[in-house]
């Protein structure tokens, strides 16, 4: 996990130094989604007769220990530590000075670098870090005409959402993707250090004047628009990595670190004028006969269809087969629905593919 460095840096800390733990006493029933190393401002709400104190975490109200000495109203730094067996917090301060004390605690550059950024993206409004979104429909007609079609988009979609702009940069790197297929993501077009120029004979790229970086890489994470292979292509600038991020990628930056802890991503849009979509992809746990860990995904699309209404459509897809489930609204949609089936067997079998499984039910039904 990408968080697993901060972590235990914070576990060998707090091993070998122990600040004073702030634990929770009931975990609440929604919690937010930190990571461990993340700086959170609470305030304090009331002192409680055994001691305790109620707190507002980020929108959450919890009891905690405190120390003695603690007012209700004062404003306190915590850094959250983990949230197993319970959410467990300590005060900024003490973590710090632990720190100092103990020189073999030494942060890596990856760590320090996703400590500062995690703190800027607590700073965004809550609208900021919603799923994947496209404001354009994905498509210009009415329906696509062919699922060959619509398949092409969906995957050109997320491609080049900008999620996975660091490894496309690797496979850039290697030749497995070209230039011009990476400056199509966001983070390429907010470089500064380029001006691409649409020449399809030379297919050039001149950087901008010095002093500048693409500010979305990570550190020591080559930018393709600071290097090539090709020095005719690409007019090689200087990198500085302490100019951090772009301001405008950290909503990106948030769902791509989000994407890496879940094993889920999520994209909400037009899909062609007027018809709206969800589309959630998660990697599942599970287990061969065997008991091995096997890879299985899960898809899932939610659509509100001019003639079938709301529609939740789920595949699920393992080393056993595919299997599709479908939720609607009415018995009238789950019946046309299940009279489809076997068109729909004869299309994946067409395509090389094994469908085990395809269930319809009614929202409700019993």
């Amino acid at each position: 996990m990408i968080h697993n460095d901060i972590l235990n840096q914070l576990q060998y800390l707090i091993k070998t130094s122990a600040p004073p733990l702030l634990e929770v006493a009931e975990h609440p029933a929604e919690t937010a989604e930190w990571v461990p190393g993340q700086k959170l401002q609470a305030t304090v709400l009331a002192s409680l007769p055994n001691g305790r104190f109620n707190v507002l975490v980020s929108d959450l109200f919890l009891e905690m220990n405190l120390p003695k000495n603690t007012q209700p109203g004062e404003k306190l730094d915590l850094t959250f530590i983990s949230n197993q067996p319970r959410l467990t917090f300590a005060l900024s301060q003490d973590v710090e000075t632990a720190a100092q004390t103990h020189s073999s605690v030494l942060l890596s550059d990856t760590a320090k670098f996703l400590g500062g950024l995690l703190q800027k993206l607590s700073t965004l409004a809550e609208g900021q870090t919603s799923p994947l979104t496209k404001s354009a429909p994905l498509l210009t007609a009415a329906g696509p005409e062919s699922t060959k079609e619509f398949a092409v988009v969906l995957q050109k979609t997320l491609t080049q959402s900008g999620l996975f702009y660091e490894s496309h940069q690797a496979q850039w790197v290697s030749g497995q993707r070209s230039l011009q297929e990476l400056l199509q993501e966001p983070q390429a077009k907010l470089s500064p250090s380029v001006l691409v120029a649409n020449d399809d004979s030379q297919n050039q790229v001149r950087a901008a004047p010095q002093n500048s970086q693409a500010p979305h890489a990570l550190p020591n994470t080559p930018s393709p628009l600071a290097a090539a292979a090709d020095d005719k292509t690409v007019i090689r600038a200087p990198i500085h990595a302490e100019q951090g991020v772009h301001p405008q990628t950290l909503p990106l930056v948030q769902q791509q670190l989000n994407a890496l802890d879940n094993h889920q991503l999520i994209w909400q849009g037009q899909v062609w004028p007027g018809q709206d979509m969800r589309w959630e992809i998660e990697e599942r746990p599970a287990r061969d006969h065997e008991g091995r860990e096997i890879p299985a995904w899960q898809t899932t699309l939610r659509l509100q269809l001019p003639q079938l209404g709301d529609v939740n459509a789920v595949m699920s897809l393992s080393p056993s087969g595919i299997q599709i489930h479908l939720n609607v609204d009415t018995e009238a949609t789950g019946s046309r629905l299940k009279s489809a089936r076997p068109a729909l067997l004869r299309s994946f079998e067409a395509a090389g593919l094994r469908l085990s499984g395809v269930t319809v039910e009614q929202h409700g039904a019993t």
